[in-house]
């Protein structure tokens, strides 16, 4: 795969999912992945249009799409500029700490859940950077 893919389009989505699915470390870093089920978003800050919904169950990704799910269907929503993405996703900062300094901005659920699940979400966004993406959206 030499092209590269629009960062959130239906195809950078089916290879997150077969990418994430693949790594054991995002499981791993659940804190429960057993009861790990749930709806949730990926936005693009300034870009309203940009976003993706990951649906997961028990600790699996079972869907991967554009934003498809009302929000009142969605347990978290998780913005963050594309710079941000980008940074989190070549490894060069981690996911709790974009958190923490408000680079990444948890919009609606527990942050809580975000915070124990720090490791996993590290995974999930590392494995971004194995897919070849075009981040000019």
């Amino acid at each position: 795969m030499t092209d590269k893919l629009k960062f959130f389009s239906q195809e950078w989505c089916d290879a997150a999912l077969e990418a994430v699915n693949a790594n054991e470390a995002f499981r791993a870093g659940l804190k429960d992945p057993a009861t790990f089920t749930n709806k949730m978003e990926f936005g693009v800050l300034g870009l309203d249009g940009v976003a993706s919904h990951v649906e997961s169950n028990e600790g699996k990704i079972v869907s991967w799409t554009p934003r498809t799910f009302d929000e009142s269907e969605v347990w978290m929503i998780i913005n963050g500029s594309l710079k941000t993405w980008q940074t989190a996703a070549e490894g060069r900062e981690g996911g709790e700490k974009l958190l923490m300094t408000g680079q990444i901005k948890l919009a609606k659920g527990p942050v809580s859940a975000a915070i124990e699940n720090a490791e996993a979400l590290n995974a999930f966004l590392r494995t971004w950077g194995e897919i070849p993406t075009d981040w000019d959206v």
